[in-house]
């Protein structure tokens, strides 16, 4: 059994591929999307591996219910939601057979935050603030579909549009602790 971590698949969206990540997703139709989108998750999950979704699963203002929970009930593994932005409601995840649909997780043992926007004082000012409370060694974000701009310090953006429209494994989690250790600074002067 693996953990692994991925955000802002938006489901739905048209315009994700249309218009605003045309260079990750080179896609004609949500269909194409759909079908990619299910298939890279679940070249990499297994069914008995668990998955952090850490928002924005979802992103259209009317969704098909049953399309929507029938694709989600497609992916591998067990699967939990961090509230993203754009996700409708916990309804259409719980019946898709999420566990749990929380704001943020905070792992105190490990020192991870895992919340959808990364903590700053123009985007995520609500998230910076739960920072700044818990000092993290590391927060797990999404949100930020930017796929050619370096990581924040001491984060990690697991948006798909960074992975090859794939899930992030724990081990890379790690990896990246290891290098965050080493980055400087206190979450009270991150802007």
């Amino acid at each position: 059994m693996a953990l692994w971590l991925a955000s802002d698949h938006h489901f739905g969206h048209a315009n994700i591929f249309m218009k605003y990540c045309r260079k990750t997703r080179p896609f004609e139709t949500l269909e194409e999307m759909h079908t990619q989108l299910i298939a890279r998750w679940n070249e990499v999950v297994a069914p008995d591996d668990e998955v952090i979704v850490v928002g924005d699963m979802i992103a259209t203002r009317r969704p098909d219910r049953a399309l929507m929970v029938g694709m989600l009930s497609m992916l591998h593994g067990t699967k939990s939601l961090v509230r993203g932005n754009h996700d409708p409601g916990d309804s259409i995840f719980m019946e898709a057979g999420f566990t749990s649909c929380e704001d943020h997780i905070w792992m105190p043992k490990e020192r991870i935050l895992i919340i959808h926007k990364a903590p700053d004082i123009k985007y995520g000012a609500s998230e910076l603030r739960i920072a700044q409370s818990l000092q993290p060694e590391l927060v797990i974000h999404g949100h930020d579909h930017r796929h050619d701009v370096p990581e924040k310090p001491r984060c990690l953006n697991v948006c798909v549009d960074r992975w090859d429209l794939r899930p992030v494994s724990w081990a890379h989690v790690e990896t990246r602790m290891a290098a965050a250790a080493a980055e400087t600074g206190t979450w009270a002067a991150i802007s």
